[in-house]
């Protein structure tokens, strides 16, 4: 009887050992790491915060990310790109050039989130540093465009 146990018990260890090795390989072939830039509440230091997320998501990788951007970081610590409730209106990739339309709550005034200069300053470094192939963005607020000479 207790050799009967013995077995039992060892080969539940070896089914519970292979479903979690199946359930962790099968977790990152299924999920692509993505490092964010977000700036910090106590010092507007900027710091990074590292994501998971799927491969090929219905709307598309970019539109994928800039939603997550807009959504903001998970970690209480740091600060939105935007207000709450900024949302992408469009993304539209043409070449080398991202056009990222942002909803007019990117304009509201927070101490929750990054002043607007530097939450389009970090869009775009986000975005180039996730994507090599997109080397400019185009920022759009409220239809008009976001444009200052560097």
């Amino acid at each position: 009887m207790k050799k009967v146990n013995a077995v039992v018990i060892v080969l539940s260890l070896v089914m519970l050992a292979v479903t979690a090795a199946v359930s962790f390989v099968r977790l990152r072939t299924d999920r692509e790491r993505a490092v964010m830039y977000f700036t910090s509440f106590g010092t507007d230091d900027v710091c990074t915060e590292v994501r998971y997320f799927p491969k090929n998501p219905i709307q598309g990788e970019v539109a994928f990310f800039v939603d997550e951007l807009l959504l903001g970081p998970m970690t209480n610590r740091y600060k939105p790109l935007f207000a709450r409730g900024t949302r992408a209106e469009f993304c539209t990739l043409e070449g080398d050039t991202l056009y990222v339309g942002l909803s007019g709550d990117a304009l509201s005034v927070s101490k929750e989130s990054a002043d607007i200069e530097t939450g389009i300053k970090l869009l775009k470094v986000n975005i180039v540093k996730k994507f090599t192939k997109i080397n400019t963005v185009l920022v759009y607020i409220g239809g008009k465009s976001v444009y200052k000479e560097s």
